[in-house]
């Protein structure tokens, strides 16, 4: 088939995939509803309507603001740093938030609680990043393996400070688990205002600066005899990407390889211009986690298993896929 035919196909495909995942979604659960139940739920007040929309909905709805966010922040941070293994879990940008919330519960920040689990996320997730990066760098470039072994030393300091933390307290701050582990579970409307907020302006952001990452992904000397500041851009995405990976962890915790895998199957199916791939990633990154959360509350119902082992167990061996076939060449 002509790439730019499959591509085409592509873009058509992956909208209609995120409006069939988010059919379905509401129609699985512990308790199964017929789909044709859950269009008279529009019209009546009955449990079926309380049980879709006011819990499942909210849920599902998370799960896409979630996963887009992590796939776009992680599409744009390959781009940025030049490396396709890139991922907000595997830099410790997920990490460092994750300390940062239950830090910010530990002390029991005296000023609102939800902005201040979100400032103190932000603050440790782009000191993360930026240990990580600081770590990895070579002589202006950042090797993956560097890459990698600095991520893993960054995310694991950061997630052993969690769980010092969490043990340690004389508060009840056991569901703090959350914040290591991922979860959905309790989601509602109100949750959604901050990192929806933060997912589609950054989004939107990325895709006006598209022509941008086009250039630096060709080449930081090329976007650099185009006019494009590349130091300031990077750093512009790496403030805003950290502060959007906060959001998102402060409400359903750390969540792994979604910003990793996401990506590079958008690019497969819509192509590497960013102004295709990161409508992709972010359609796609929205059904992958959404449709992981159904598993992860269906499988073994009603027991719901943490919603970052089922992403781990997908996402990890595509990872593994991506090394060997040497994604960095």
């Amino acid at each position: 088939m002509n790439k730019d035919l499959f591509f085409k196909y592509g873009r058509i495909i992956i909208p209609l995939l995120f409006i069939f995942t988010l059919i379905i979604n509401l129609s699985l659960g512990s308790v199964k509803i017929p789909l044709i139940e859950i269009f008279k739920s529009l019209f009546s007040d009955s449990q079926t309507h309380f049980l879709i929309w006011n819990l499942r909905f909210p849920r599902i709805l998370m799960g896409i603001i979630s996963g887009a966010g992590l796939a776009v922040v992680g599409s744009v941070f390959q781009t940025i740093m030049k490396n396709p293994l890139v991922d907000p879990y595997l830099i410790g940008t997920s990490a460092g938030a994750g300390f940062g919330a239950v830090l910010a519960i530990y002390i029991a920040a005296s000023f609102y609680k939800y902005f201040s689990i979100t400032l103190f996320s932000f603050f440790f997730s782009f000191l993360a990043s930026f240990l990580t990066i600081l770590l990895a760098r070579r002589k202006g470039i950042i090797p993956i393996t560097h890459l990698i072994l600095s991520g893993v030393l960054i995310s694991t300091t950061f997630s052993s400070g969690t769980i010092l933390l969490i043990n340690f307290s004389r508060r009840n701050i056991t569901n703090a688990y959350v914040w290591l582990f991922g979860s959905l579970s309790g989601i509602t409307f109100n949750d959604l205002i901050i990192p929806s907020i933060s997912v589609i302006a950054f989004f939107v952001f990325s895709l006006l600066k598209s022509k941008e990452l086009d250039t630096i992904a060709i080449g930081e000397e090329e976007a650099k005899i185009l006019g494009v500041e590349v130091e300031r851009e990077k750093w512009i995405f790496y403030l805003f990407g950290a502060f959007v990976i906060s959001t998102i962890v402060s409400k359903v915790g750390i969540i792994g390889f979604v910003g990793l895998i996401i990506p590079h199957a958008a690019r497969i199916l819509t192509g590497s211009k960013h102004k295709y791939s990161l409508i992709g990633s972010f359609l796609l990154g929205g059904v992958f986690l959404s449709f992981s959360d159904t598993i992860a509350r269906t499988i073994v119902s009603p027991i719901e298993i943490p919603i970052g082992v089922i992403t781990s167990f997908i996402g990890a061996p595509l990872m593994f896929v991506l090394l060997k076939r040497g994604v960095s060449k």
